[in-house]
């Protein structure tokens, strides 16, 4: 199946250097246009995928986009030495502070 891409998309896409925020309204591509990215940047740029962190708003987006992009990987028998991050602002901002400043719930909520 071969897709057809608007020119902002094959721009993001294939943007090497710095963050990409794909914005645009609900059934545009978003999803395929960021799992591609993130192919693209492993298989054309060989950028460590550990070095690649994926921040999207719902539990269920972050799922389906990394659900999405083990596919692709699947299918072009791509081989990763490393694993991307996916998650939601929520998950990765309590991810940072239990594990690099050692946190734990019951240290960020405090009741008095």
């Amino acid at each position: 199946m071969h897709i057809k891409l608007s020119t902002n998309q094959e721009r993001a896409i294939k943007l090497k250097d710095g963050p990409c925020l794909v914005l645009s309204g609900p059934g545009s591509g978003k999803t395929f246009v960021i799992t591609n990215r993130i192919v693209y940047l492993i298989s054309k740029y060989k950028i460590d995928a550990e070095n690649i962190l994926i921040i999207t708003f719902t539990k269920a987006a972050a799922n389906e986009m990394e659900t999405r992009f083990y596919k692709i990987i699947k299918d072009n028998k791509i081989l990763l030495k490393s694993r991307p991050t996916f998650g939601t602002f929520h998950s990765i901002f309590f991810s940072i502070l239990r594990n690099d400043f050692e946190y734990k719930l019951d240290s960020l909520i405090t009741i008095d």
